[in-house]
C-alpha cells in the first residue's frame, strides 16, 4: 500500500474517550435547558462534597487535588499519559425521581493503569481536554462537566443521556515526539546509526558492502514494516511489498530518507517524526484513526533488488 499523505474526512474517533461533535447551546433549545439543569446538578454536587473549585465559562467545574511536582504544562503536539476514573452524576435532571445529586464510578479500568493518548485540538472529551490543558505534570484534580462538554445526548448501559460527568484525573507526563522517540530506542535498547539534521533516527539491521547502490531512473523492489511507537503491531496498511523508482517521490518523507540510504540487500530500521510523516492531519480509514496526528513513525524497511 502506498504511504503518502492523504485527506481525512467526516468524524474521526481514537477511543471512548475521543472528542464528538459538540453541540450550541441556543436559547430556548433542548441542548440549553439540559445545560441549566446540568449546572445546578453540579452545583447542587460541589456544595454537598464541599468542593472549592472554579468554574469556566464553558461550565467545567476544576478543583486540583494534588499540586505537580514541575512547571510542565502539556501541549497541543505532544502525547499525555494520564489516569482517571470516570463518574457519573445521578441527579434530578438526567434520573427520574431523583431529589439530590449522587455520585457513581462507571469506568476505573484506569485509576492506577496510565492510558496514552496523542493530545491536538479536539482530541478529548471537551471538558476533559480543557481539564486536562489547566494541569502541570504530576497535579491531580476533579473535572466535572456539564453533559455538553461529555458525553452529550449519546446514551449507554453506565451513562444516561444528558448526564454531567466527574472525571478523577492525575496528569502523569506529557512528551514531544523528540521525547517519545528517544524513550522508545532506550527502551528496546536500538543502537542509532546515524541521526539526520531532519530528524529520522537511522538503524541498520543488516549490511550489503557489496550490494549495489540504486541509481536514478531505477526501480527497486522493497519490505516495509510500519508501526505506531507505542503499538505492539503495526497499522493497517503499513506492511507490504512495494516497488519505486529512484529520483521518484512516493512515500512520506522520513520512509523515502531512510530508504535512500540502503544498497540493495540491506535492512534498517527508520524512526521519525510527524512532521516526515502524516504531520498534524494523521491517516484515517472509515472515520477511524489508523495513524493520529503528530505521531512519530517506526518502519523496518528493506531493499530486495533493483532493476
Amino acid at each position: 500500500m502506498r504511504i503518502i499523505q492523504f485527506a481525512i474526512l467526516g468524524a474521526l474517533f481514537i477511543g471512548g474517550l475521543a472528542s464528538c461533535q459538540q453541540q450550541n447551546i441556543d436559547a430556548g433549545s433542548n441542548a440549553a435547558a439540559t445545560y441549566e439543569a446540568n449546572m445546578a446538578d453540579i452545583k447542587s454536587y460541589t456544595i454537598s462534597e464541599g468542593l472549592s473549585g472554579t468554574t469556566s465559562a464553558s461550565g467545567l467545574f476544576f478543583q486540583s487535588t494534588s499540586p505537580g511536582s514541575t512547571t510542565i504544562v502539556p501541549a497541543y503536539g505532544q502525547e499525555i499519559e494520564f489516569t482517571y476514573v470516570l463518574s457519573v452524576l445521578n441527579g434530578p435532571s438526567n434520573v427520574s425521581g431523583a431529589t439530590s445529586v449522587t455520585r457513581k464510578k462507571v469506568d476505573s479500568a484506569y485509576a492506577t493503569t496510565s492510558t496514552f493518548f496523542p493530545f491536538f485540538a479536539g482530541s478529548l472529551k471537551p471538558g476533559l481536554e480543557e481539564g486536562i490543558l489547566k494541569m502541570h505534570e504530576g497535579e491531580s484534580a476533579i473535572l466535572i462537566m456539564p453533559s455538553i462538554l461529555a458525553f452529550g445526548s449519546v446514551t449507554d448501559s453506565n451513562i444516561p443521556a444528558n448526564s454531567p460527568v466527574r472525571f478523577d484525573v492525575t496528569l502523569k507526563r506529557t512528551r514531544t515526539e523528540d521525547q517519545q522517540i528517544d524513550d522508545y530506542i532506550a527502551a528496546n535498547k536500538l543502537v542509532v546509526t546515524e541521526k539526520t539534521t531532519t530528524g529520522v533516527r537511522f538503524i541498520k539491521t543488516k549490511e550489503n558492502p557489496s550490494g549495489p547502490t540504486p541509481s536514478a531512473n531505477q526501480t527497486i523492489t522493497l519490505n516495509y514494516a510500519g508501526k505506531l511507537l507505542r503499538a505492539t503491531t503495526g497499522f493497517t496498511g503499513g506492511t507490504g511489498t512495494d516497488t519505486k523508482t529512484i529520483g521518484v517521490t512516493k512515500f512520506v518523507p522520513g520512509f523515502e530518507e531512510g530508504l535512500a540510504k540502503l544498497k540493495v540487500g540491506e535492512k534498517a530500521t527508520v524512526i521519525f517524526p510527524s512532521s516526515l510523516g502524516y504531520g498534524s492531519t494523521g491517516a484515517a480509514q472509515n472515520n477511524t484513526y489508523v495513524i493520529p496526528p503528530y505521531s512519530p513513525l517506526s518502519f523496518d524497511l528493506e531493499v530486495v533488488s533493483v532493476k
